[in-house]
């Protein structure tokens, strides 16, 4: 007779945690009553899918299948009904490795199997998420090692709703018996305040679920970030001003370039409307955020462009929308610009209606207004108009006597573009991570224009790190865009940063020279005099070089192209998800921030008594959980800055440790080693030098401690 298969048990005991100080008390070994409990590693972060059919045909079977990944390691589990009674839970579970999310890729059996079975033929689709940050204490009773005790805490996420959590689990493990759970469960009871927890994980998802009735209105509000944009569009007056003004000044234009200029001044009109910071930059970014079927990509940056026009002061070179156009299209940007700074001048000011009339080869508009003060704030916003339109003149007229402004219905396109406010866990990554990017990139344009002033040092700082920062943003989406053009734009942003490194260095090494020269009794400062003139000397031609880089057609084509794959929505990605759906921010940065921390915490193992150069590998690695941080800022709220604030801490020392190596080859390279007063300087610095690395430790230990790595954690949750 063929014996029938039994499935696996699981066996768990599971406590609802209401003080999660609690689990403070398992950070290191420990005994209660006979038991001894050794904690496990500092912890892992779960990323959590559960899967069901569009009916819910696994739920209705009481089965859960769940995909957990930790790191690049991802496992199926197959959970089949549970009986609970004060908190423990027993329940057939079956489990297999897993290569992808989806499961109709897995390859055959027990859980996709099984699986199959009950989802009948229908499709399996991700039903909610939960992320889990899980800290494991293994459970000794004498020899035996009897149970894993997880201190669990996270969010669950599903149906638009969220639920944070903190429980206790024990499972029993094979050399563990059922008096084992029963006793340790007892003794935990008794120490701490838990409550017994009959609700599994997924049956607190299911009910969120449950609760979740989506409202028309808040689903305008999280696809468009304003419940009442839409209406407050409609009445918005930015758009029937610009267009009236159009029509009646420039009649010939033509039609695509007047639905430019509706769809920007549209936009600007969402932005106001919706209060968010940076109108004029949300606006264009709105305009930015998907594709446009019928418009080409030249048309829809154009129409971007024309946003930061209404800027108070226009500076089209630093915008990546402008930069991308043919010069005749960048022509017919700043014209239709023109048109929509006048109206967004005029609707600041409460003008409602106008007239526009020509004369003598002048354009006259006619205000609805009767204070005069309006006229002058006005005629000041027409700067543009004057330099790429021609002359025009203003003048008051009582309003009642005008006509109302012609409205039209919104264009169709409009209804596809997303204002957003800050990056949202909850966005696709490809697009939030482009709209990051063009903001770090417009960044780097206006710290070149300054540079090439030389009116201030700190603007050749500001430009290499704004050229690191893009630089290391460009690794942070490597998996969201193609490799190999990722690869291009860090290639063509390598020899600028070179260019202004070698100056910023110069610079920084003044600054210090000078700083010391000045604490220096006055009759001895001379003596730095030879060291000051010659770095002044090799300053110069560095300077040259730099500006030779920053001016080359070389600089200015790769500016070009960069500047084209930032306002091309779709432009480069590449296919991420294997469920089908786009990837959103919640579900790539957690893993690429525990990465940038993993990756310099390894520098603990190697820093004790280790050379300069360790540390300053060190310091880059800083830099790179640092700017990775920074980039997902929006996403995971205020409380970044607990985790930016000792990073930072320890950045400056690491750094001020290196200004002293850069100092010591600058000497060399200068010819100065015997100089008095370059020797008695970089004395200075090793004495510097040596109070630094004493305090060096206690800095590491605040980003390298428990609490850094927990609070790092709740915000990933969080997202």
């Amino acid at each position: 007779m063929k014996q029938k298969r039994t499935a696996p048990l699981e066996v768990e005991l599971k406590f609802r945690v209401d003080d999660p100080a609690i689990f403070a008390a398992f950070s290191h070994s420990t005994t209660l009553g006979d038991f001894l409990l050794k904690p496990v590693g500092d912890g892992e972060h779960q990323h959590n899918v559960y899967y069901d059919t569009p009916d819910f045909r696994l739920r209705a079977q009481r089965y859960g299948l769940r995909v957990r990944t930790v790191g690049h390691s991802r496992i199926a589990t197959l959970k089949g009904e549970t009986l609970t009674q004060d908190g423990l839970h027993q329940r057939p579970e079956w489990e297999m490795s897993v290569d992808s999310d989806d499961p109709q890729r897995w390859s055959p059996g027990d859980v996709r199997d099984r699986a199959f079975a009950l989802a009948g033929g229908a499709p399996l689709q991700p039903v909610l998420t939960i992320e889990t940050l899980r800290r494991t204490v293994r459970v000794w009773r004498g020899s035996r090692c009897v149970a894993d005790m997880a201190l669990d805490e996270g969010v669950i996420y599903a149906g638009g709703r969220e639920h944070l959590f903190h429980e206790l689990e024990i499972e029993l493990l094979p050399e563990g018996a059922r008096n084992d759970l029963d006793e340790l469960g007892a003794l935990l009871r008794q120490q701490f305040a838990l409550h017994p927890d009959n609700l599994s994980k997924l049956a607190r998802g299911l009910a969120l679920l449950d609760e979740a009735t989506p409202d028309v209105n808040e689903t305008i509000q999280q696809v468009k970030g304003s419940a009442a944009m839409t209406v407050a569009t409609e009445r918005a007056l930015v758009r029937p001003l610009a267009l009236t003004i159009l029509d009646r000044a420039a009649p010939a234009t033509e039609p695509v370039h007047r639905r430019l200029l509706g769809l920007a001044a549209a936009c600007y009109d969402a932005a106001w409307s919706s209060g968010v910071e940076g109108r004029e930059r949300a606006a264009r970014d709105m305009l930015l955020s998907v594709r446009i079927d019928d418009l080409d990509a030249d048309q829809q940056a154009l129409a971007a462009a024309l946003a930061g026009m209404t800027r108070p002061r226009v500076r089209p070179q630093r915008d990546p929308a402008f930069i991308r156009l043919s010069a005749g299209d960048q022509n017919v940007a700043l014209r239709l610009g023109a048109i929509l700074r006048l109206a967004v001048a005029l609707a600041e000011h409460g003008v409602t209606n106008l007239t526009v009339a020509h004369a003598n080869g002048s354009v006259a508009l006619t205000l609805a207004t009767e204070n005069d003060d309006v006229l002058e704030a006005v005629a000041a916003r027409s700067d543009l108009w004057r330099e790429h339109i021609g002359p025009i003149t203003f003048a008051c007229l009582d309003h009642d006597t005008l006509p109302p402004l012609p409205i039209e219905p919104l264009d169709p396109a409009y209804a596809t573009l997303i204002l957003t406010d800050g990056l949202q866990g909850g966005e696709p990554i490809a697009e939030g991570a482009r709209r990051i990017l063009r903001r770090t990139f417009e960044r780097l344009l206006a710290r070149l224009d300054a540079v090439e002033k030389d009116e201030d040092p700190e603007d050749v700082h500001d430009a290499r790190v704004a050229t690191r920062r893009l630089r290391a943003s460009l690794q942070i989406v490597e998996g969201v865009f193609d490799t190999d053009l990722l690869r291009k734009l860090r290639r063509g942003l390598r020899q600028v940063a070179r260019s202004l490194g070698v100056v910023r260095d110069y610079d920084v090494f003044l600054e210090s020279v000078c700083a010391f020269r000045d604490r220096l009794p006055e009759e001895r400062r001379a003596i730095m005099t030879p060291l000051i003139d010659a770095i002044g000397a090799a300053r110069a031609p560095a300077r040259e070089r730099m500006l030779a880089d920053l001016t080359s057609k070389r600089f200015e084509r790769f500016l070009c192209q960069f500047a084209v794959f930032l306002t091309t929505p779709g432009a480069g990605v590449v296919d991420q998800s294997e469920t089908g759906a786009p990837t959103r921010v919640r579900d790539f940065a957690g893993s690429a921030i525990w990465r940038r921390y993993e990756e310099w915490r390894a520098f603990d193992a190697v820093l004790d008594g280790a050379p300069d150069e360790v540390r300053h590998m060190a310091r880059i690695a800083g830099k790179r959980l640092r700017y990775t941080l920074e980039f997902f800022a929006d996403a995971l709220g205020p409380n970044v800055n607990q985790a930016l604030e000792p990073l930072m801490d320890l950045q400056e020392t690491l750094g001020r440790l290196q200004d002293a190596v850069v100092a010591r080859d600058r000497v060399r390279t200068l010819g100065l080693t015997d100089d008095a007063g370059a020797q008695e300087y970089l004395a200075a610095l090793e004495a510097e030098h040596d109070q630094l690395l004493a305090g060096f430790p206690r800095l590491w230990s605040k980003v390298d401690s428990v609490t850094y790595r927990r609070r790092l954690f709740e915000m990933i949750i969080r997202l």
